[in-house]
C-alpha cells in the first residue's frame, strides 16, 4: 500500500538519489563529449582543417620571382593542438596561379634557413655554403640533395593554402618526417 505522506528518512533518500543523479550526469557529459569528439572533426578534404595553412592572398605573390611567405602551421597530437610559424619560398610562373613552385626554406644539410640571392639567381645556405640554383637543384657545397618541394597546395578564394611537411636532414633521400 503506497504511503502518501513521506517520512524524514524517505525525504533524505529521495534528495540523495537526486544529487547522485545530478553528479552522474555532470560526470557523464565530458566523458560522452570526449568519446564523440572524433565524430565532430572536419572532413579530411576541408582546407580550413589544421592540415593546410593559409599562405596569404595569391595576388601578394609577385609573378616571375621567388617570394618568402610566412604561414602558421597547426599540428594536432591527439587532443593537443600546437601552432608554429613556418615560411616557404614560392615562385609564381603566371597570373593564373596554376603554375606555382613551393620550396622549403630549410637546408637539407643541417637544417639552416636558405636565402634567395636575386642578383646571382641562387639560393644560398649561410651556415656551410650550400648553393642551389633557381630551381632548387643542389649545385655546390655539402647539402646531400636538392631543396625539398612542398607539392600539396590549393588555391581557394584567391588564397594559397598549403600543407607543411618536414623532411629528414643530412640524408641524400627525401624522407618525410612527422614532428
Amino acid at each position: 500500500m503506497p504511503k502518501d505522506d513521506m517520512t524524514r528518512r524517505g525525504f533524505f533518500d529521495y534528495i540523495t538519489a537526486l544529487l547522485l543523479l545530478a553528479i552522474g550526469i555532470l560526470m557523464a557529459i565530458p566523458t560522452v563529449g570526449y568519446l564523440l569528439a572524433p565524430l565532430r572533426r572536419r572532413a579530411e578534404g576541408d582546407l580550413t582543417d589544421s592540415a593546410f595553412g593559409d599562405a596569404g592572398p595569391l595576388a601578394d605573390i609577385p609573378v616571375g620571382q621567388w617570394h618568402l611567405v610566412a604561414l602558421e602551421v597547426v599540428r594536432q597530437d591527439g587532443w593537443k593542438k600546437t601552432r608554429a610559424r613556418q615560411s616557404v619560398w614560392v615562385f609564381r610562373k603566371d597570373e593564373t596561379g596554376q603554375s606555382i613552385t613551393i620550396k622549403s626554406p630549410i637546408c637539407p644539410h643541417l637544417g639552416c634557413p636558405v636565402n634567395w640571392q636575386p642578383d646571382k639567381k641562387q639560393f644560398v645556405c649561410p651556415c656551410h655554403g650550400g648553393i642551389f640554383n633557381a630551381d632548387g637543384k643542389h649545385t655546390a657545397g655539402p647539402p646531400p640533395r636538392d631543396l625539398d618541394s612542398l607539392e600539396e597546395f590549393k588555391i581557394l578564394n584567391g588564397h594559397l593554402w598549403l600543407r607543411w611537411q618536414d623532411f629528414k636532414i643530412g640524408v641524400p633521400d627525401r624522407i618525410p618526417v612527422s614532428v
